[in-house]
């Protein structure tokens, strides 16, 4: 504690500044309401951190890096404050928001390129990806060189984890899912497009489509062999879908006839001709990203 003698004196109210003086050197200072001598000098009082921290008139508080790392400190030295306060270090903070900069404007160019890739537009069309489908989206971006800004591991400790990336726990398996929405647009209505798949069955040269709601006998073969295999699986974990439903549902077949093997399937709420030109030829492009 420092003590030193001035040779005049002001009432102020009890405040605590946490902040820097001029010069930008940092100060922690506390003036308290004293009554004025009759006569003589005023002893002016500067206060610890942890002095501050225990004091109880506290009306005004401002924050600055260098005052969180201070109050940090003086926090392990007090029962009942977060000791792990000092995780939040003004560097761990710098490195977070550098980071999430860098992680916003990587999701924002993989997003593009998406949109690029399977002929979308930023306007109308939003999308989601699921399983292998992301995986396909991962490999793609990486195709273009866009690799995905790691978490350092200053901010990885200040929030507890073991690092955040737009495909863990989400990507992988054999089975992928590939969503896009359709905004109305003018006459257009909107509608929304739903592509399942199975990794391990690869598409020909040739496709065809196959409406699962008609009935008839390709569509009954093409239904069975959807329900038999990890599809059916991937279409019951996304809600299933029966031919009495309102939103249509075509397999995706090798060959010409509708009688080949079902690699894939689209269900389309609204958006029958989107699915019919273009659900086949987005899941060839996806498919050719997954080795």
């Amino acid at each position: 504690m420092a003590i030193t003698p001035v040779a005049s004196h002001s009432q102020t109210q009890s405040s605590v500044a946490l902040g820097k003086a001029a010069g930008n050197t940092p100060v922690a200072a506390a003036s308290m309401p004293t009554e004025a001598p009759a006569s003589g000098p005023v002893d002016t009082v500067t206060l610890s951190v942890e002095a501050q921290f225990r004091m109880s008139g506290v009306t005004k508080l401002s924050v600055t890096a260098e005052s969180l790392a201070q109050a940090a400190a003086a926090a392990k030295t007090l029962p009942g404050l977060d000791a792990d306060a000092e995780r939040f270090t003004p560097e761990a903070m710098a490195a977070h928001a550098e980071w999430r900069e860098s992680h916003t404007d990587y999701k924002s160019k993989v997003r593009d390129l998406v949109d690029q890739t399977f002929g979308l537009s930023a306007d109308r069309n939003g999308w989601a990806a699921g399983g292998a489908a992301l995986t396909a989206i991962k490999n793609l971006a990486e195709k273009n060189g866009l690799i995905e800004p790691k978490m350092p591991p200053a901010v990885a400790n200040m929030l507890q984890t073991v690092g955040e990336s737009m495909w863990t726990d989400k990507s992988g398996g054999t089975t992928g899912m590939f969503d896009i929405a359709f905004l109305p647009n003018g006459a257009e209505k909107g509608g929304n497009l739903r592509i399942l798949f199975d990794g391990g069955r690869k598409p020909s040269a040739d496709t065809s489509l196959v409406d699962l709601k008609t009935g008839g006998t390709n569509a009954r073969a093409a239904l069975s062999n959807i329900r038999a295999s990890a599809l059916g699986a991937a279409l019951d974990s996304v809600g299933g879908w029966t031919p009495g439903g309102a939103a249509n549902a075509y397999a995706i077949t090798n060959g010409t006839d509708g009688r080949g093997g079902v690699f894939g399937m689209v269900i389309a709420n609204g958006v029958d001709e989107e699915a019919r030109e273009r659900s086949a030829n987005i899941l060839r492009t996806i498919q050719g990203l997954i080795p």
